[in-house]
């Protein structure tokens, strides 16, 4: 029997997996663009941080990508990959993906920002406990510009991946970057925009889909607690794309 999971298909393993992404337009908060307090030594987990280089990595060297990608087209059966998902475009959606990458320029790695950072684990701590899903706070309903408000202030554009599931730092990045069955492919332009120079990154359980990860993005972003907030490469911050609803669990839309 056909495995079918819910809006965003998964690519790259046997197991169930959601990349979501949230990036509203707003206003910016401030002109110049800026990072946030360095992370402490150590505060990331070999998971976080395995997954953070691939981010990296794949924003300094988008060829290598073209390659990853490629290698999965003997895996598909019209829209099957490895005979047990389905997915919405099939391998059209890895297609376009390595069109993209084919043409982007690379970009500057993501500082780490504290701020940012705290934001993610919190919403971690939301959904592991809640169980729920997407990039709404539970019982308060905040998004990502919200539950950025008690660590600082962000610049330019303002945004946010998720991912649920047992999957390894490539394959994350690689369904980000396939973003199967949405059009405006936001999560790929996210990871790959230079609107964006700092991140923040957790990593946790979840009920349902046993791990799951946030990432959440600015153009800047100064910390409440920063008395100097440090300055990132000084990209120009810009506009975030449209805003993209969350998928219902076990639901196909």
């Amino acid at each position: 029997m056909k495995v079918r999971v819910f809006l965003l298909s998964i690519l790259c393993s046997l197991s169930i997996v959601v990349a979501i992404s949230n990036s509203r337009r707003t206003h910016s908060q401030s002109k110049t663009a800026s990072a946030g307090k360095a992370l402490p030594k150590n505060a990331l987990s070999k998971e976080e941080q395995d997954l953070f280089i691939e981010i990296n990595q794949v924003r300094a060297h988008p060829e290598l990508y073209v390659a990853y990608l490629k290698k999965m087209k003997p895996l598909f059966v019209g829209k099957v990959y490895r005979k047990t998902l389905e997915t919405q475009e099939g391998w059209a959606a890895v297609e376009d993906a390595i069109a993209y990458l084919q043409t982007v320029k690379p970009q500057s790695p993501f500082t780490m920002s504290l701020g940012l950072n705290k934001a993610a684990a919190a919403h971690i701590k939301d959904q592991s406990s809640s169980g729920s899903t997407g990039h709404k706070t539970s019982g308060s309903g905040w998004l990502i510009e919200d539950r950025v408000k008690p660590f600082g202030n962000w610049e330019g554009a303002i945004g946010e991946n998720l991912t649920y599931g047992r999957e390894s730092a490539r394959e994350r990045v690689l369904t980000w970057l396939i973003d199967d069955g949405f059009a405006t492919r936001g999560h790929r332009k996210r990871v790959m925009s230079a609107d964006y120079g700092v991140a923040g990154l957790s990593c946790g359980k979840h009920p349902e889909y046993e791990k799951m990860c946030c990432l959440t993005l600015a153009g800047g972003f100064i910390d409440a607690i920063a008395a100097q907030p440090a300055t990132n490469s000084g990209k120009k911050s810009g506009k975030p794309s449209k805003s993209q609803p969350a998928p219902t669990p076990r639901k196909m839309e």
